[in-house]
């Protein structure tokens, strides 16, 4: 009788080598740009693994050994879409060369900004979160929703050091922030509806007028 230890090198030798990282790591951004596109341009739900994989030009077993399954690889589409809203905002959130107003106003353009950047992909996930019209971070998962929280936190901070130099009114920075959210998400939400609706520039200045009006002492 064969030996244990012969019949795992047999079948070692019979799987094909693991290739290298670089080569992996271009092989899953391959399949995340084409899960992009298709999502894009059919929906979630009319985008198959087989048809991902023809995109990207692998097997389709292949894509199973990268992600658990499609909803997976939709998650971490969603998730690379917030970590680059996260990078972003709370930069401008940090900006030493501005006060807590300069800051929040560079908060609100950009995300406007991006938010129409990313409009392609937003559409999806407000397809298939129906409550993200009430509360956009519903259907975030794991790192996705660990990012927003993150920028949840930083605007929480900045509105924190406003309230303590008496440039906002008196309440909550918890407050304040989520009602800064909640106005800038209204907005924004329209764009879901009908992109023409808005342009970036446009829900920047009302989000301003509306929030700011209320919000800033005079």
């Amino acid at each position: 009788m064969q030996s244990s230890d012969t019949h795992q090198q047999a079948d070692s030798a019979s799987e094909p080598p693991t290739p290298p990282a670089d080569e992996r790591d271009r092989r899953r951004q391959d399949i995340l740009a084409a899960a992009r596109k298709f999502f894009e341009q059919k929906g979630y739900r009319a985008t198959s693994m087989a048809v991902i994989a023809e995109e990207a030009r692998l097997a389709v077993g292949t894509l199973y050994k990268f992600f658990r399954d499609k909803r997976d690889l939709y998650q971490t589409l969603v998730a690379v879409t917030m970590k680059d809203f996260e990078r972003q905002l709370t930069a401008a959130l940090r900006d030493p060369a501005g006060d807590e107003l300069t800051q929040l106003d560079g908060f609100i353009d950009l995300g406007s900004e991006l938010f129409a950047q990313h409009l392609p992909m937003i559409r999806v996930y407000f397809a298939e979160t129906g409550a993200a019209f009430l509360f956009p971070a519903a259907g975030l998962e794991d790192e996705a929703f660990l990012s927003y929280g993150r920028i949840v936190a930083a605007l929480e901070e900045t509105f924190r050091r406003g309230v303590e130099k008496g440039v906002f009114v008196d309440l909550d920075p918890a407050a304040l922030a989520l009602g800064l959210e909640g106005v800038h998400n209204a907005f924004l939400a329209a764009l879901v509806r009908d992109p023409e609706s808005y342009t970036p520039e446009q829900i920047a200045t009302l989000t301003k007028r509306v929030f700011f009006d209320a919000m800033v002492r005079r």
